[in-house]
């Protein structure tokens, strides 16, 4: 019988506040979605979608809603105060307790977010094209909470061992209307890979340098690499064709 596989995060939040990522193993689906495959969008059989969104269902409490995103790699963030139809956009925020914030990765960044009272959740599905854009200041800034009460965990995305992206995204990235500080600190995440017009990104380290940059200081997290965990999470780049795990957050009932 199939029994979802889901790790809680390892952070200082509030006792109140929830927050997981599952792995791949533990659900229904086969072949390249083998097992827990979330993600309705993949080419996956719709029925064993269901049936593992079902188990994830009952490894919560029955009073607990998911409010799921239809994700664009954009900039877009989403208060919601009760759960409905998915959102396209790649960020939510949330007060109320009982509505589990739910992005869906294979390789890209989530990152959570919580304040020191437990009274205010997020969580972004962070891209290079998400990044750029300005997903994480956009979650920052839609919070109330002040930047030096907020706690952050940097879930399982790709490392910089393997997120190798042209020299246009390091271009993008040079041309952004950010400070010329945080701009140059961006351009250190980038190191050279074996092709001179291609590196390697660090997403994790970017993340940390665009979070401090706004006052949050507390960054957990962001010590694995999905494309090199190939046991425990799928990977888009390593894999193509691929399921995806779900990064969770909510305030207790």
């Amino acid at each position: 019988m199939a029994s979802i596989i889901k790790s809680e995060l390892d952070w200082p939040a509030p006792s109140n506040i929830h927050a997981f990522v599952t792995s791949r193993q533990g659900g229904y689906s086969t072949k390249n979605f083998s097992s827990l495959n979330l993600a309705f969008h993949v080419d996956d059989k719709l029925d064993l979608v269901a049936r593992n969104r079902a188990l994830l269902q009952a490894s919560v409490s029955r009073d607990l809603t998911f409010q799921w995103l239809r994700q664009i790699h954009s900039a877009s963030v989403f208060q919601v105060d009760s759960s409905g139809p998915e959102k396209k956009g790649d960020g939510l925020l949330c007060k109320k307790a009982g509505i589990v914030c739910c992005i869906l990765t294979a390789d890209c960044l989530p990152v959570f977010f919580t304040n020191k009272h437990g009274t205010e959740i997020a969580i972004a599905h962070v891209g290079w094209r998400g990044m750029s854009k300005g997903i994480i200041q956009n979650v920052v800034n839609t919070m109330e909470s002040n930047p030096r009460e907020v706690i952050t965990w940097l879930g399982p995305a790709i490392g910089p061992c393997h997120f190798e992206v042209g020299e246009e995204v390091k271009f993008i990235f040079s041309q952004s209307h950010w400070p010329d500080m945080l701009r140059h600190e961006m351009q250190r995440c980038f190191s050279c890979a074996g092709d001179p017009k291609k590196y390697f990104l660090d997403l994790y380290q970017a993340t940390k340098v665009i979070l401090n940059s706004m006052g949050i200081s507390e960054v957990y997290g962001g010590d694995e690499c999905t494309y090199c965990q190939e046991e425990k999470y799928f990977s888009f780049r390593r894999d193509g064709d691929t399921g995806r795990m779900v990064s969770a957050i909510f305030i207790e009932p």
